[in-house]
């Protein structure tokens, strides 16, 4: 911070400012106090991280111009933006969107925002490619998450299609089909009331959601058994035609039950060839 203008200083030291002191400042020893000679005192010009010290050479008794000052104030700013993102990407990787948005959001000046962001690509601190391998790499190893999730996320940090492009390549087909006959697995237990037609319509919107192409669901529900759960459709069919008739039975006259119950199995995705089949089996007991 300069306490008086660069103008002033001109007209008090001519083409030249000669510093007088240089002090460590006492809340943080990696930053330091400039002071220049200021008629037959001193006074306080800026405060200067120890690599801006370094890269001009500042020492006791050095001659600078003003607009040198200048400059070294403004090298100063882009120092403390430096340490700003380092802290930031300390915690974690981060996208060169998100380092943007927070320096932006700690309004830091645009023309000192580049360099920084500049730096941090060159050390490798910031690499948009790495990021999504990496992302993709651990979503594929402790979630169920789809390919399409994955982008919409990657593209919300930022990252350009082509980054997200390349680094789904590693989730390729077989890969997702095996998560998705996890998730059919892990699902059947919540599904098995319901009716094969109901059990994969579920399953595919729970997919879709997940981020998996419908081609893909196809072709990993060809790959699965659904075969075996004939017997639990059946016992599913039980299920849901008792639960719906003691409702039906309540609401309507004997005669029409039936035909409703009929109706709301069909829209249960049974078919109607099952629950004929029930029906009669019903009427069996019946008699």
């Amino acid at each position: 911070m300069v306490l008086f203008p660069i103008r002033a200083i001109e007209k008090q030291a001519g083409d030249h400012i000669k510093i007088s002191r240089i002090a460590t400042q006492k809340k943080d020893a990696h930053r330091y106090n400039l002071y220049i000679k200021n008629g037959q005192g001193e006074r306080f010009a800026c405060g200067v991280h120890e690599s801006i010290l370094v890269r001009w050479g500042l020492a006791k008794d050095k001659e600078i111009t003003a607009a040198e000052l200048d400059e070294i104030i403004q090298d100063d700013h882009v120092e403390k933006a430096n340490k700003k993102a380092l802290h930031f990407l300390a915690k974690r990787m981060r996208t060169e969107a998100e380092v943007r948005d927070k320096l932006q959001n700690e309004e830091i000046p645009i023309d000192h925002i580049e360099p920084v962001i500049e730096r941090m690509k060159e050390r490798g601190y910031i690499n948009d490619k790495e990021y999504a391998h990496t992302y993709v790499r651990t979503m594929m190893s402790t979630t169920d998450k789809g390919p399409g999730s994955m982008r919409r996320y990657l593209q919300e940090k930022g990252v350009s299609d082509s980054s997200v492009t390349e680094a789904l390549e590693q989730y390729d087909e077989e890969k997702q089909i095996d998560v998705i006959l996890r998730v059919i697995e892990k699902k059947e237990k919540t599904t098995s009331k319901d009716s094969m037609t109901m059990k994969k319509k579920k399953l595919t919107e729970a997919l879709l959601r997940k981020g998996f192409q419908q081609s893909t669901i196809t072709v990993a529900f060809e790959a699965h058994d659904f075969s075996r759960d004939a017997n639990d459709e059946w016992q599913a069919l039980h299920l849901q035609a008792e639960k719906a008739a003691h409702k039906l039975e309540r609401r309507f006259e004997q005669g029409k039950v039936k035909q409703k119950l009929k109706e709301h199995l069909y829209k249960k995705g049974f078919s109607l060839t099952m629950i004929d089949e029930y029906l009669e089996t019903q009427n069996e007991e019946r008699r």
